[in-house]
């Protein structure tokens, strides 16, 4: 079990900030990324809060801070409904464009898509 559980820890590590990863990241791009989603978070001072902020501070890539989304995302959905949540995670993401690959936006861009028209 122990085996098991430290390879399945290896294994998303890997995906997160693996070979797959670019590290070509614009740097300048990527700290805007990284301030419109720390400022997203604001100023609260509670555990929850101070966890957030490290994990937007320590990520390595563009695609960490993408899958940070809907931590965020929760985050937000404590403080406000959600579909003003949603709307302001989905509005990062043209910040996004160009530091992540293409398939990872469309993917967000056709669920947005589908689930309007269900509304």
């Amino acid at each position: 079990m122990k085996q098991f559980i430290s390879t399945l820890f290896d294994t998303v590590a890997q995906r997160l900030h693996g070979t797959d990863s670019r590290r070509d990241d614009d740097p300048y791009r990527l700290a805007r990324v990284r301030k419109a989603m720390l400022e997203l978070v604001g100023d609260a001072s509670n555990w929850e809060a101070e966890q957030l902020r490290h994990r937007l501070l320590v990520a390595e890539s563009a695609r960490a801070l993408w899958f940070m989304r809907p931590d965020l995302l929760q985050w937000l959905c404590r403080a406000q409904d959600e579909r003003a949540a949603m709307d302001q995670v989905m509005a990062l993401q043209p910040l996004f464009e160009g530091l992540i690959e293409t398939s990872l936006l469309s993917s967000t861009r056709r669920d947005r898509r589908d689930r309007s028209y269900g509304a």
